[in-house]
């Protein structure tokens, strides 16, 4: 399986999953561009669906994988939603973890701020002081339990943050406006065009978006199932990884 992080994030923030998984399958997981290890990258004037269709294409291709399934989070759930839409022949099962980014158009008023003019030098300069609690404070709205969050962990973050945050704001500037999603950006009818089986694995604390809009996606979609992970949140594998990987294997089986 491939699995593609969320926006602002990076490929070792699966790592609780990733011994559980193991176990039984092939796990790969990338850096999206401007993300982790990955070089840094600019997002002005992007088609960021079809961008991030290619990508993923064109990693499976690196890679020398025909077909696999494919696992996303949040921005990282968008870009798999492209690609098993623009290129079905390479993704067997689609397995989003987390609301994925384009389900409603509001989001996280903090994250909306960086999209103001008159703000963007503020929030580029704070970006740039990045701090152990105030990665913490920004977990708040990823997870259920952020007091539970190893300082290791965070260290890591700050060191992507202060590599990243440029890479970061122009995708943000490119996928936001003040409102929040652009309209563009949103899935709405995509849905009806995914034709693999696809599962939505999503927190009952997710706090970019309920799990009754999961509900209702699976609900008008007899191709798309719903499992609620209790007490998770946004990336609901940091506080119950043993359920997401179940779900995850149950996807797949």
């Amino acid at each position: 399986m491939l699995l593609i992080h969320g926006g602002l994030g990076e490929a070792f923030q699966w790592a609780p999953l990733f011994p559980i998984l193991a176990d039984k399958y092939r796990v790969l997981a990338v850096d999206r561009p401007g993300h982790g290890l990955a070089d840094p990258f600019d997002y002005r004037g992007l088609d960021l669906f079809a961008f991030g269709a290619r990508f993923i294409k064109e990693i499976l291709d690196a890679l020398e994988v025909p077909k696999t399934a494919i696992v996303g989070n949040s921005m990282g759930g968008l870009w798999s939603v492209a690609c098993a839409i623009n290129y079905p022949e390479r993704v067997s099962r689609l397995i989003l973890v987390g609301s994925p980014a384009g389900v409603q158009r509001s989001v996280p008023f903090m994250l909306r701020l960086g999209t103001v003019p008159v703000l963007r030098a503020a929030v580029r300069a704070g970006m740039s002081r990045p701090t152990r609690e105030g990665v913490r404070d920004f977990w708040k709205l990823l997870v259920a339990h952020p007091e539970r969050l190893e300082n290791d962990f965070l260290d890591l973050s700050v060191a992507s943050q202060l590599r990243n945050h440029p890479s970061w704001l122009s995708m943000v500037n490119r996928a936001l406006d003040i409102r929040g999603m652009k309209p563009q950006m949103l899935l709405q009818n995509r849905w009806n065009t995914l034709a693999m089986p696809t599962t939505l694995v999503w927190g009952e604390l997710d706090a970019w978006s309920p799990a009754e809009t999961g509900d209702a996606i699976a609900a008008a979609h007899p191709r798309i199932k719903m499992v609620r992970i209790p007490g998770a949140g946004h990336a609901p594998w940091f506080d119950d990884a043993a359920g997401v990987a179940r779900a995850i294997d149950n996807a797949l089986s």
